[in-house]
């Protein structure tokens, strides 16, 4: 009767060792971090970032089946993908938090792929520049500021807020239609509330890219847009992978306003190479980081640290 009960104990013991084990380890899983917004769980924080909650297939939500059109689109389109990706890469896990903090689907990380392949200092004919091509007019409106020595319109962290603003924007006016807001980013709001009048005044009920009367450049735009879609998100279908990233913050902003003035130098006590510090940093426009405002600088996660020590000293 005793060894029975002590037999009891040992498997009792056991299981609660076992659940609260279970549970150590989730709490460990579950760390929390710091975006530039917000503080978010990382769930999954150790594992890939095109395995987690901010990649999820429920993030999806275009439902994007594509045309034969778009089939050869995305045959055209999948040479550039892996490279244009490789310089989006540092700012990936700050672009998914967003859109999932905003509720906007995944699809739209596609967007800078087709408007500068996630150049930071790209800069059309037109005169729309950044990653996300901001012409000056809609971009200032949207809060984007310009003085001699930076330029927010490069600044990615100000301009994929002020573009997430302003496709929501159009997404609302645009009878929540996305293919109607990603034309209208291209073409201008007013060229598709046009072609919906237009469409009105012929007796036209229901609006989308098959009933209005559109460009051929707004349609190639979308067809486009839908193409570099579904690369990203079925790049084994192409034969192309996306960039190995972990789920947690690529980089860090350091305050070194009044520390130190040149990038070089922040290169220097870093250990990072200046070119990365200019492709995070794409908004100071030469080495000083002399500003009105205090931007401070973006940091590799692993190197922040150690410019934060010394610039301490």
């Amino acid at each position: 009767m005793v060894s029975k009960t002590i037999a009891l104990a040992t498997a009792i013991l056991l299981c609660v060792l076992t659940v609260f084990s279970a549970q150590s380890a989730t709490v460990n899983k579950n760390q929390t971090y710091k975006t530039e917004n917000s503080v978010v769980v990382n769930r999954n924080s150790s594992g890939s970032l095109w395995s987690s909650d901010l990649f999820n297939p429920s993030r999806f939500m275009l439902n994007i089946k594509l045309t034969e059109a778009e089939k050869k689109e995305a045959k055209k389109l999948v040479n550039s993908f892996e490279s244009h990706m490789e310089k989006g890469a540092p700012f990936m896990h700050h672009l998914l938090t967003e859109l999932k903090n905003r509720n906007l689907p995944v699809e739209l990380v596609a967007l800078p792929l087709l408007e500068s392949g996630y150049n930071q200092r790209a800069r059309s004919n037109a005169g729309a520049k950044g990653p996300w091509q901001f012409i000056r007019a809609t971009g200032k409106s949207y809060g984007l500021k310009t003085s001699s020595n930076y330029d927010e319109f490069y600044d990615f962290i100000r301009s994929t807020d002020a573009s997430l603003r302003y496709l929501t924007h159009l997404y609302n006016e645009l009878n929540h239609n996305w293919d109607l807001a990603i034309a209208a980013y291209n073409q201008g709001e007013f060229t598709i509330k046009r072609a919906i009048r237009n469409a009105q005044k012929s007796g036209v009920k229901t609006y989308n890219m098959s009933t209005l009367k559109l460009s051929k450049h707004a349609r190639l735009y979308v067809r486009r847009f839908h193409a570099y879609a579904d690369i990203l998100r079925f790049p084994e279908k192409y034969g192309v992978e996306r960039p190995m990233l972990k789920n947690r913050p690529a980089f860090k902003r350091v305050q070194v306003a009044g520390k130190i003035n040149s990038m070089k130098k922040a290169a220097e006590l870093s250990g990072v190479k200046i070119t990365t510090l200019q492709h995070l940093n794409a908004g100071y426009l030469t080495d000083s980081l002399k500003t009105k405002h205090q931007y401070g600088l973006l940091v590799p996660i692993e190197n922040a640290r150690r410019l934060e020590k010394a610039l301490s000293k």
